[in-house]
């Protein structure tokens, strides 16, 4: 009979898989602004997205994309505008309570070439987070950016992205997010064979959304 008892007791205690896993996704507004800052090319826009997350256990997985059409901004040199589509994702183990390390990659795609760099990378870097109150999550993140590729050719050995968010949760299925990230690659390329050059990009984006969770 105790051994009965005890055979209950944990079956009782052990996370069933709501506990265990949980998901979400929404719609996200973007803003959007892209820069290389050697030419003085400037553009800023705003977008709609969508972002989705999933986690079991330890484990998480996120991912985000959002289509912004680029316009160029008062000052800069650029005159075409352009549509930029920007897809993330990231995969996370939470090493402790309120520290994970994760991988993931970042693409930025163009519909015109002559205007802006498409990009990929990989994402190597850690995230941490706060609990600021019930239900209230703010967090930093911030990212190598290895193996970045180009459309118009270069290299970045120096490449970074920092985030900071703020997650609210009103309920286990409806919750609320705004998030903030910025990336810089110090791209150099050998223009004609010739001398290498430094051009430097820069985005910066902004999203809010809410998310329906399962």
């Amino acid at each position: 009979m105790r051994e009965w008892a005890l055979a209950g007791v944990l079956v009782a205690a052990w996370p069933g898989p709501a506990a265990a896993q949980r998901g979400s996704i929404g719609p996200e507004l973007g803003v959007g602004e892209y820069r290389e800052a050697a030419s003085t090319l400037r553009y800023r826009g705003v977008g709609p997205g969508a972002a989705g997350s999933f986690s079991f256990h330890r484990v998480n997985a996120e991912g985000a994309f959002v289509s912004i059409r680029m316009n160029p901004t008062s000052g800069s040199q650029a005159t075409e505008s352009f549509r930029a589509t920007l897809i993330d994702a990231w995969l996370r183990w939470d090493a402790l309570d309120y520290l994970g390390f994760e991988v993931g990659l970042t693409k930025r795609s163009t519909d015109s070439e002559f205007a802006a760099q498409s990009v990929g990378a990989v994402r190597i870097g850690a995230r941490t987070h706060y609990l600021l109150g019930p239900g209230a999550t703010i967090w930093l993140r911030g990212d190598y950016l290895a193996g970045a590729r180009f459309s118009g050719g270069g290299s970045a050995p120096i490449a970074m992205d920092l985030g900071l968010g703020l997650d609210i949760r009103w309920s286990s299925h409806f919750r609320a997010a705004a998030q903030y990230s910025f990336q810089r690659l110090d791209r150099r390329t050998n223009p004609a064979g010739g001398a290498e050059a430094s051009v430097p990009i820069e985005q910066a984006l902004a999203r809010v959304g809410l998310a329906v969770g399962f």
